[in-house]
């Protein structure tokens, strides 16, 4: 039998093991976030807000399609290297997603359909919480344009409301899986759990519990 002091050192050792994996995890996680492709310029983050960079992104995605219409069935790469907080939906039999049926399926929500092609849903205080994209290229919807997959893309910056936009960014989401029964994925396209949304969750209020101590 283990006496007191040895059976507090395994306890010790394996919670330095577990700290010791869970750093390990964190480190691989912030290395692949660093390969993705930035579709924001680190440079202009400052004096450009979200909307104005997908203005920029809708531009140039829009003269790509002219130029070669096959490519709208194409994934659309939407993780730049800031801390969004993005939710897919996707089908795999048809193009359910269009700017009609989106909008059916908001009709109990506060949001706007931009001229640019996106949804931006509003918060209580008609404030932008986060943006509903096509999640295929050309990134927007049109009367033509339908889509099996969609992106909801939350920018944690400069939100009026945060909690409530991160809940209704989950409800939301939610909402519109159980209309279409479609998937709900996360920003790599995988198979998202409710573990998984918690855990994003907690994400983003770390996130805003940081950002407000260093603007204060």
């Amino acid at each position: 039998m283990f006496n007191l002091a040895e059976i507090l050192t395994l306890l010790i050792g394996c919670l330095l093991a577990l700290v010791f994996l869970d750093g390990i995890r964190r480190a691989l996680r912030i290395r692949r976030s660093k390969l993705k492709v930035d579709l924001i310029n680190p440079s202009s983050e400052e004096s450009l807000d979200f909307e104005e960079e997908w203005q920029g992104y809708e531009d140039k995605e829009e003269s790509e399609v002219l130029s070669s219409p096959d490519d709208h069935e194409e994934d659309l790469d939407i993780a730049p290297a800031v801390n969004l907080n993005i939710i897919h939906l996707h089908d795999e039999n048809d193009s359910v997603f269009s700017e009609s049926s989106l909008s059916q399926a908001l009709v109990f929500y506060n949001y706007r359909f931009e001229e640019k092609g996106i949804f931006t849903i509003l918060d209580s205080d008609n404030a932008p919480s986060f943006t509903i994209l096509n999640g295929k290229n050309p990134g927007f919807f049109s009367e033509s344009i339908k889509s099996n997959d969609i992106a909801l893309v939350l920018d944690p910056q400069n939100l009026t409301n945060p909690i409530e936009s991160f809940e209704l960014f989950v409800e939301v989401s939610q909402s519109i899986q159980e209309t279409f029964q479609c998937q709900i994925l996360d920003e790599d396209r995988n198979f998202m759990t409710k573990q998984m949304i918690e855990h994003m969750k907690n994400q983003f209020h770390e996130y805003q519990r940081q950002f407000l101590a260093s603007a204060s």
